[in-house]
């Protein structure tokens, strides 16, 4: 008989490894925890910052005045007889036309005229006017200075020829000089620009973009076709200063009604009424002047530096702030025993009998006459409090209502009133310093409407 082995086949099975099933899980758990961290919002925790207000006092304004384009009638070679800013009335002749500039050559040799002292003046003024505001490397200012003596001297030549004209035209026999007159009474201006027509209530932050902003000088004798502006009108004396204001500025002079600033071009220094306003993203004030627009005929944009009133705030964001509704007390009842502040009640005792019982309370505000108290010392509205050394009573039934942040400081929310200084777009100033309120570098809650009174904070 053969004889051999039978391996036998093990039936046993690989156990399962609990270990290992224990770790999957708990790194799931891990990872899926983590992922709807991310989605769950993170608390919201705001450092109160102390901010220095109005700390740059120069801004920047554009000038708004009622002005119109006047054109030619005719073509031909225009020769001007009034400096710019020079008032005139309706119907006095501005400027002449030339057809064929035949008048205007046969002047030059016909000529003999020299500065008068007058004159002298003049050329000195736009000197002294431009050495006050120039800067260093402001090359612009120095063509400015070059066009404008030259506007002058041209226009000197040209108001000799007109009081000359007659005789001029007589000795050269040539016609064809047109008079052009104003149309209306007003103040004569050779400044023209992009911004022309500009009204107070079109200003906006664009009107301030220097990229898209030109302007050119119309006093030339260059030829000029029918139907061209030859000068420009200002026709009402009163303008306005529409000055572009930066958030700090704002928040400094918001309901401001009247404002102190000086023109930096020439240090004119002026109190005025101001109107202080928000349109779109941008902050303006607006001034209204009935004086001092000739001195500035030319000028589109000014530089000025307000007067502001320096104070310190806290900053805080809006959508920090709370409100919470106190009882409002007369003073009197207030009553201080012991180092405790408090109020004393008219309760019943178990007997029914009458007892007056002594209620620490804080009191968050005093206003002219009431103090606020915290309900939650009040057990029932409606309740009486009394003066112990007079018994007379007030009844517990009016409720007024402070604005404040929850400050978490101590792990916890608690409320905080402010006191409101000025208020931006995104963020409000409040007054620092004042008792039962915030202070610089306290934590407070970003987002009120996440949060209620006395809960914990958790990370």
């Amino acid at each position: 008989m053969a004889s051999g082995r039978i391996r036998e086949r093990s039936n046993k099975r690989t156990g399962l490894n609990i270990g290992f099933v224990i770790f999957v899980f708990i790194l799931g758990y891990i990872l899926i925890s983590f992922l709807l961290s991310l989605r769950k919002p993170q608390p919201s925790i705001y450092e109160v910052q102390k901010i220095s207000l109005a700390t740059d006092n120069l801004a920047r304004a554009v000038v708004v005045r009622e002005e119109q384009n006047v054109v030619t009638d005719y073509s031909g070679y225009v020769s001007f007889y009034l400096k710019n800013g020079t008032r005139v009335a309706k119907n006095e002749a501005v400027f002449s036309v030339d057809d064929s500039r035949s008048l205007r050559d046969a002047q030059k040799d016909k000529l003999d005229y020299s500065l008068s002292e007058e004159d002298i003046h003049d050329v000195k003024e736009s000197i002294s006017s431009h050495a006050r505001t120039y800067e260093t490397g402001d090359y612009s200012n120095i063509v400015d200075l070059k066009t404008e003596i030259q506007t002058r001297i041209v226009n000197i030549i040209d108001m000799y020829r007109l009081e000359n004209l007659e005789r001029l035209s007589s000795d050269t026999g040539t016609s064809g000089l047109k008079l052009c007159k104003a149309p209306d009474a007003g103040v004569v201006s050779f400044f023209t620009d992009s911004l022309d027509g500009l009204t107070a209530d079109a200003v906006d932050a664009s009107t301030f973009d220097d990229t898209k902003y030109t302007s050119s000088t119309l006093f030339s004798s260059e030829l000029r076709e029918a139907g061209s502006t030859a000068y420009k009108l200002v026709t009402n004396e009163s303008w306005s200063l529409v000055i572009k204001l930066s958030e700090e500025q704002f928040l400094a002079l918001d309901k401001t009604k009247e404002i102190s600033f000086t023109i930096t071009d020439d240090n004119l220094s002026l109190t005025t009424p101001v109107s202080i306003y928000r349109k779109g993203d941008a902050y303006f004030a607006r001034i209204n002047l009935s004086k001092y627009l000739i001195r500035y005929i030319n000028k589109r944009f000014l530089v000025v530096s307000i007067d502001m009133r320096q104070s310190e705030g806290l900053k805080i964001p809006k959508k920090a702030i709370t409100v919470k509704y106190f009882y409002v007390v007369p003073k009197q009842y207030i009553v201080y025993t012991q180092g405790k502040t408090g109020i004393t009640v008219y309760e019943l005792d178990e007997n029914n009998e009458p007892t007056y019982r002594f209620y620490e309370a804080e009191v968050y505000y005093f206003d002219d006459e009431y103090a606020y108290i915290d309900d939650s010392v009040i057990k029932q509205h409606g309740q009486f409090i009394i003066i112990p050394h007079t018994m007379n009573q007030y009844q517990l039934s009016t409720q007024k209502k402070l604005e404040g942040v929850y400050c978490i400081n101590k792990g916890y929310a608690q409320f905080r009133m402010i006191s409101r200084l000025y208020e931006g777009k995104d963020y409000i100033i409040v007054k620092s310093g004042v008792d039962r309120s915030i202070n610089v570098y306290d934590f407070i809650w970003e987002d009120a409407e996440t949060l209620s009174e006395d809960q914990l904070i958790t990370r």
